[in-house]
C-alpha cells in the first residue's frame, strides 16, 4: 500500500494545518511582524540603536533609534490589535483553498477508480461523507455569519475530517487493488489437492506454504480495509453529534458557545488520529 495514497497523502497534509485559535493567533502575529511598515522602521531603529552603543549615543544615532522603534512597534500593535481579524481572515482563508482544491481532485479520482473496482460500500461512504459536509457546511452557515472568524475556524476543522475520510477511502482503494490478482477460488482449490495427498515432496511442501501465506496476506489487507471503513463511519458519527451541538447552539457576539468549541475540537483529534493510523501501517 505504497502507492498513490502515501505520493499525495491528503490526510497527512490535512493534520498539519491547525484552526485552533492559539493557531490563529501565532499565524496573526507571524504576518503583523512581517509587514513592511513594521519591518522597516524597526530595522532603522535596530542599526540606530547598534550604532549609538558602537560609536556613542549622538543625537544622529539616537533620533532614528527612538523613532524607527517606536513607528515600528506602533504600526505593529495597530496591526495585531486593530486589523486582527483581517489578518486571520486571510490566513483560514488561504489554508481552506488549499484544502478544497485538494478536496475536489482527491473525489474525482476516487469515485473513478471505486467505480472501476465496483466496490460499491467505497462509493455509499464517498456519497455519504460529501453529504455529511455539505450539511455540515449548511449548518454552520446558518448559525455562523460567514464573515466571521469562527466560521472559519469550523469549517476548516470540518474539512480536515473531511479529508481524512477520503484519504481513508484512497487507502481502500490502494489496498484493494493489490489484492485483486490473487485468486481465492484457485489458492482454496489447489491447497486442498495438496492437503489431501498426505505426504508431500519438498516443493509441493513449498508451494503449500507459499498458498496459506497468500490466503494470510490477503485477509490481513481486507481486515485494513475495515478498519478504515469503521473509522470514516466514527468521523461521520462524530460529526452528526457535532451538527446537534451547532444546531442547539447559541452564539454571543459572534463567539460559538464553549460547548461547540469542544465538539469541534473532537473532530480535529479524529482528523489527526487517522493520520496517525496512516503512518502506523495499520
Amino acid at each position: 500500500m505504497a502507492g498513490r495514497a502515501e505520493q499525495v497523502p491528503a490526510t497527512d497534509r490535512a493534520s498539519r494545518v491547525d484552526f485552533s485559535q492559539g493557531a490563529v493567533s501565532r499565524a496573526v502575529l507571524a504576518s503583523t511582524l512581517q509587514q513592511p511598515h513594521v519591518l522597516y522602521p524597526t530595522a532603522v531603529g535596530m542599526l540606530g540603536a547598534t550604532a549609538a552603543l558602537a560609536l556613542g549615543p549622538s543625537l544622529l544615532f539616537v533620533i532614528p533609534a527612538v523613532a524607527g522603534t517606536l513607528i515600528g512597534v506602533g504600526g505593529w500593535a495597530i496591526d495585531y490589535f486593530l486589523r486582527r481579524n483581517q489578518h486571520a481572515g486571510r490566513y483560514l482563508q488561504g489554508i481552506r483553498q488549499a484544502l478544497a482544491g485538494r478536496r475536489e481532485e482527491v473525489i474525482r479520482n476516487l469515485r473513478s477508480e471505486l467505480e472501476t473496482l465496483g466496490y460499491q460500500e467505497g462509493l455509499s461512504q464517498l456519497a455519504r461523507l460529501q453529504a455529511k459536509y455539505r450539511a455540515f457546511a449548511g449548518l454552520l452557515g446558518r448559525k455562523l455569519n460567514p464573515n466571521e472568524l469562527t466560521y472559519g475556524r469550523y469549517l476548516g476543522m470540518a474539512e480536515q475530517v473531511f479529508l481524512a475520510g477520503l484519504d481513508n477511502l484512497q487507502r481502500i482503494v490502494d489496498t484493494l487493488s493489490g489484492i485483486k490478482t490473487i485468486d481465492v477460488e484457485y489458492v482454496g482449490r489447489r491447497t486442498k489437492e495438496l492437503e489431501r495427498l498426505g505426504t508431500l515432496l519438498e516443493t509441493q511442501r513449498r508451494e503449500l506454504e507459499t498458498l496459506r501465506d497468500r490466503l494470510v496476506l490477503r485477509q490481513n489487507q481486507l481486515d485494513k480495509v475495515h478498519r478504515w471503513q469503521a473509522q470514516n463511519e466514527q468521523a461521520m458519527t462524530q460529526m452528526d453529534q457535532t451538527m446537534a451541538a451547532i444546531a442547539a447552539m447559541t452564539t454571543v457576539h459572534g463567539h460559538a458557545a464553549t460547548d461547540l468549541e469542544t465538539a469541534m475540537r473532537e473532530l480535529q483529534i479524529l482528523a489527526a488520529r487517522a493520520s496517525e493510523y496512516s503512518l502506523s501501517g495499520e
